[in-house]
């Protein structure tokens, strides 16, 4: 006991998350839908992002359509260049860490360059 705690009360020990095994890390990942894997694991830590990019069959699919419809992104406020490059970025990082495995892209708003890119990244890995 510690000055009247239980020990089972004591704080929880404290742990080091980032340690965790890349194939533990994959194999959770691959479990997550695409929000958050960007959001949460790859935005955790060093060893989690990289855990995450040795795995390209984690970014075969970009699908942006149930974000843009949550938000009323047909709406015309939404078609700025500021909002096109964002997507664009999301679909250049997508096809980047696919290498080559890139199968499906659901998205709007993004321009032909960005596509010409994600199509070459894909068919260049044929």
């Amino acid at each position: 006991m510690v000055a009247g705690v239980e020990a089972s009360e004591a704080a929880p020990e404290e742990r080091d998350w980032s340690d965790l095994m890349t194939v533990c890390l994959v194999e959770a990942f691959s479990r997550l839908d695409q929000e958050d894997l960007w959001r949460g694991a790859m935005s955790c830590c060093r060893s989690w992002r990289d855990a995450a990019r040795s795995r390209p069959a984690l970014f075969a699919a970009l699908d942006l359509d149930p974000a843009f419809e949550s938000i009323g992104a047909d709406a015309a406020e939404w078609w700025t260049p500021a909002f096109q490059r964002r997507v664009d970025a999301m679909l250049r990082s997508t096809a980047t860490l696919a290498a080559g495995e890139l199968r499906e892209v659901r998205i709007r708003h993004c321009s032909d360059d960005a596509l010409a890119f994600a199509v070459n990244r894909c068919v260049g890995s044929l």
